[in-house]
């Protein structure tokens, strides 16, 4: 029988394979195992809504990197991040990536001229 650790660290070897990349409502119900990737296996972690892309959870150390403070993250971490996070984008359907196609508004309806009655007052 294999042990928990031992599950984990097989599964975290699969992970590498593929990037992970939730639905809003995926991401939700699976917040807490996300996490848990993001913290311990430097996985980046993708949310996407109708296809496209709009978040990414990452570990704190890959948010060091972002601020430049390379030296604050060990070697062999940061190069784990910058695989998973190229091995992320190389995954991201390429339609996602292009702009929205612009869409012309409806045409604008004609309003009828409301006939305005005037009245004068008088003193």
């Amino acid at each position: 029988m294999r042990s928990v650790k031992e599950l984990r660290k097989r599964e975290a070897d699969r992970a590498d394979k593929k990037a992970r990349i939730y639905s809003t409502s995926e991401g939700r119900a699976n917040f807490a195992e996300a996490l848990e990737s993001a913290q311990l296996e430097n996985a980046v972690i993708g949310f996407d809504r109708y296809g496209r892309p709009l978040a990414a959870l990452v570990s704190i150390d890959a948010v060091r990197m972002l601020a430049n403070q390379h030296e604050d993250v060990e070697p062999a971490v940061r190069e784990k991040i910058t695989r998973m996070a190229k091995l992320f984008l190389h995954n991201v359907p390429a339609k996602s990536v292009l702009a929205r196609p612009s869409r012309k508004p409806p045409p604008a309806k004609k309003k009828a001229a409301k006939a305005v009655k005037v009245t004068r007052r008088s003193k």
